[in-house]
């Protein structure tokens, strides 16, 4: 039985420094943990389906387990490495991509559905085409055939059929892809309106996962294709065996797993405890791995410890400041210029991240092979005597509003909202700082009724391609939608995204994206804050973690020492 621990610091404090057994709590069952895996995580956008949730959002769990996709990102690079696809090739105008796919992988046999055939063209086909909005490979039901007893229930099933997928609504790829079709049942061919070298990298992402066509089809028939993202069916090295909402999943490995076999049996995802709890949780045992630590105990934490070990990497990621430009103050560009001057980054770094982040000077991460080192930071240098001089006598009021909810970019929001309303106060800004639910934000945005004058928000990229990084939240396209919560849309640095996409040879598209960074530096609609690490502790006896920018982690490839 999972349970969840409720202390105060200095018990937690205590627990770290002398190791006391008080903190026991009762054991998931010895028949799981033979041959187990705890991770411990948060429950906050967890989804069986990635291409579901909010863009920018942390699947790992989801992705590496249970899902394959049709490429990976190889060695943290800009070269794709096949899975699901055995080989690829593009036309020579850049707007054919034929992919020839593998043989014999097979679908999870499950308590809910048992596969007749293996993995093939079609699969790829209705997954590419249902994140397009094309619903060509399910046929539509006749509904004056179908009757509901309960009114609820017709209601859920009309809803469920107007899902959206986030990701892939931010970067436009149905404005990118014309046309994927099965060219026999191992070859899919994918058209492009013209040549695109993101595309690739999309399908890469941790969202581009691929469905069982036969399985769509069945719930189709039965009205019921909500389940398709509730109860997964994957070709991945685990599969589902239970779920208990905001406690815990159970994964059991994939005996049909077509690469090979994970080493642990059984895994265990805890989404029952907070920061704090997943520590404490760790220390007793309860988990072997705990993601997302609270940063600020890292600290207290013994260096070179065989029982434990830290593991980090630099994240594909971003957390910023982004200024309304529906509002007519929000278009000077001196006064963005003088508040950027204003805000001390380092002290949000030294307070918020306790050295698990570094201050963003650039646009594009450090991890990305478009990133440019040792940029200076000329647009956003703290410097509060030219602010002070700037501001003096114009006593401005700004409204700033905040999601209250933690993400890995940024685990203190309203912290850190108030750490910049008061460096603003001392130049002379007054600043009212809002608190807002990820709910009520999006509505206000869909409703085109928000009011804020800046946003404390952030952004996680889903592979590393620059553009799937800057175009969901600066992009003309992306103007009054709920990735680009500045609204703004500038010709010149449009014009250098596109010709990225059209670029010869890698070294050209990385000119062309940093050109567009620097007209961000230089126009600055956003206020880049931090680039954070991604950090989880692991127990001593786990062995073969290897996290990716994006944080995934794949469980089949770890092992347990005895």
């Amino acid at each position: 039985m999972l349970t969840k621990n409720i202390f105060t610091f200095w018990s937690l404090l205590g627990g770290l420094l002398f190791s006391l057994p008080a903190f026991s709590a009762p054991k998931i069952p010895k028949v799981l943990t033979d041959n187990g895996l705890i991770y411990c995580t948060n429950a906050g956008s967890f989804s069986f389906n990635p291409q579901t949730a909010d863009a920018g959002t942390s699947m790992n769990v989801v992705t590496e387990q249970i899902y394959n996709k049709l490429f990976e990102i190889k060695n943290h690079s800009a070269n794709l490495e096949p899975v699901l696809a055995k080989s690829y090739e593009v036309s020579p105008d850049g707007k054919i991509i034929t992919i020839n796919l593998r043989k014999g992988v097979k679908f999870h046999h499950t308590n809910w559905f048992t596969p007749s055939r293996d993995f093939n063209a079609d699969d790829v086909v209705f997954s590419l085409n249902r994140v397009l909005g094309h619903n060509m490979a399910l046929p539509e039901l006749d509904q004056s055939s179908i009757s509901y007893k309960n009114p609820q229930y017709k209601v859920y099933h009309e809803q469920s059929k107007k899902v959206h997928f986030p990701y892939f609504e931010s970067i436009k790829l149905n404005e990118k892809i014309q046309e994927v079709k099965a060219l026999n049942p191992y070859q899919v061919e994918i058209r492009l309106f013209k040549p695109d070298a993101s595309v690739l990298s999309h399908l890469a992402s941790q969202y581009a996962i691929i469905f069982s066509q036969e399985y769509a089809l069945q719930l189709n028939a039965d009205d019921n294709l909500a389940q398709l993202d509730n109860l997964p069916v994957g070709t991945g090295p685990y599969q589902v065996k239970d779920y208990f909402r905001n406690q815990y999943v159970r994964l059991i490995r994939n005996p049909n797993y077509w690469q090979k076999d994970a080493k642990i049996e059984n895994v265990i995802i805890d989404l029952s405890a907070n920061r704090s709890g997943r520590l404490i949780k760790f220390f007793n045992n309860e988990c072997h791995i705990s993601s997302y630590p609270e940063v600020s105990q890292l600290g207290l934490l013994k260096q070179n410890n065989e029982k434990y070990y830290i593991k980090s990497i630099e994240g594909m990621n971003l957390s910023y400041l982004a200024f309304n430009f529906q509002k007519p103050l929000m278009r000077d560009l001196e006064v963005r210029r003088y508040i950027s001057h204003a805000i001390n980054r380092q002290r949000i770094i030294n307070l918020i991240y306790h050295n698990t982040a570094s201050v963003a000077n650039n646009i594009i991460p450090s991890v990305s092979w478009a990133a440019v080192v040792n940029t200076p930071d000329f647009a956003y240098d703290y410097n509060i005597k030219k602010a002070t001089e700037f501001f003096e006598g114009k006593n401005i009021h700004l409204d700033m509003w905040v999601i209250n909810e933690e993400q890995v970019y940024n685990p203190s929001p309203v912290k850190m909202a108030e750490l910049i309303k008061a460096d603003l106060a001392k130049v002379g800004v007054n600043v009212n700082v809002r608190n807002v639910t990820r709910t009520y934000l999006i509505q206000q945005l869909q409703e085109r009724t928000e009011d804020y004058d800046m946003i404390l928000t952030g952004w996680l990229a889903g592979n590393l391609d620059p553009d799937s990084f800057m175009r969901p939240i600066l992009s003309c396209g992306t103007q009054n939608e709920i990735t680009n919560f500045s609204n703004w849309c500038y010709a010149p640095f449009e014009n250098a995204l596109d010709k990225a996409l059209t670029a010869s040879n890698l070294r050209e598209r990385a000119r062309y994206y940093n050109i567009a960074q620097e007209l961000i530096l230089s126009e600055v609609p956003i206020i880049p804050v931090a680039n954070v690490k991604r950090v989880l502790l692991a127990n001593g006896k786990v062995q073969g973690v290897e996290m990716t920018p994006f944080g995934n982690i794949n469980f089949s490839k770890l092992s347990l020492k005895k």
